[in-house]
């Protein structure tokens, strides 16, 4: 019974009604923002400074978050499966939840992994991304310290499977068994290089698109912060970078099970990943420039 009321419900026909109907209420929008990033560097942060504007929506990981058998079927080429998904379910939240809106943002790391192409050819002049950027350590440290890196059920779920045949930085072999970098923090600190691999794939094939770079570590910035809504046509009032610098990050220390690893450990295990990415002859992407000249 629940199968057909979900047939009824989520069906290409009633998602196409439904986001003519939603189009219709979407008159004043401006933008749909996404950000391309790795996850664990600070999205609830920038989804918090957005929301503090009366003319944007901003939402962190909305349902549908696109992860799990979704982010299975992307890594393994079903790419029909994805495509589908996205038009009926997720194209429809995504409106529903612009209404009212002039700017629309959605702080979703399954954007780089599942959707930005279906979203790109839907919103097309409206969209515009965020590259958001954290150094590459503390990414994989934090990633680490929840154990929860690629590899685990839990890290296959919703960051990404070194194993899987889509990948750009394919070394599975070497993550299982190499003396060193079997440790499950170069699984977390492949992600970042995976990851940001795709998002330079991803700003050649939609060249139409706004990459707009934004580093974490600029948060506290109030010159960088001021440029990137000017970049994103975002008029903000006065005083406002002055108080939103304030805010919070959100750590998650208590979901943490283990301690972090020493800086001066995972500095130089990143040194001895690049290291390994340049004797294969693997593409570094560019990104890694800021942290490591």
């Amino acid at each position: 019974m629940n199968s057909f009321f979900d047939h009824i419900i989520h069906n290409r026909y009633t998602a196409k009604l439904a986001n003519k109907y939603y189009e219709s209420k979407l008159k004043n929008l401006k933008s749909f923002i996404f950000i391309a990033t790795t996850g664990r560097s600070g999205t609830l942060t920038l989804v918090d400074i957005f929301n503090q504007l009366d003319q944007c929506i901003a939402l962190h990981e909305p349902y549908p978050a696109m992860h799990d058998n979704i982010l299975n079927a992307a890594a393994n080429g079903d790419h029909q499966l994805v495509k589908e998904f996205y038009n009926i379910r997720k194209s429809v939240n995504i409106r529903r939840s612009a209404v009212g809106a002039e700017h629309y943002l959605e702080a979703n790391h399954l954007f780089i992994k599942t959707f930005a192409p279906y979203a790109a050819q839907d919103f097309g002049s409206r969209l515009k991304v965020v590259h958001l950027v954290r150094d590459p350590t503390k990414v994989a440290n934090s990633i680490y310290a929840l154990q929860d890196q690629p590899g685990t059920a839990e890290g296959n779920r919703w960051w990404l499977d070194y194993h899987a045949p889509t990948n750009i930085i394919s070394i599975p072999e070497i993550l299982d068994n190499h003396e060193e970098f079997k440790h499950p923090y170069y699984k977390a600190l492949w992600y970042w290089f995976e990851t940001e691999a795709r998002i330079s794939t991803w700003k050649k094939k939609l060249p139409t698109i706004p990459f707009i770079f934004f580093m974490t570590e600029n948060f506290n910035d109030e010159a960088k912060l001021t440029e990137l809504f000017e970049q994103l046509e975002i008029p903000i009032p006065s005083g406002f970078i002055e108080n939103v610098v304030s805010l919070k990050s959100h750590a998650r220390s208590h979901q943490k099970k283990l301690s972090p690893l020493p800086e001066e450990m995972t500095s130089k295990m990143l040194d001895r990943f690049i290291n390994l990415l340049n004797e294969k002859n693997i593409a570094i992407p560019s990104t890694i420039k800021a942290y490591k000249g």
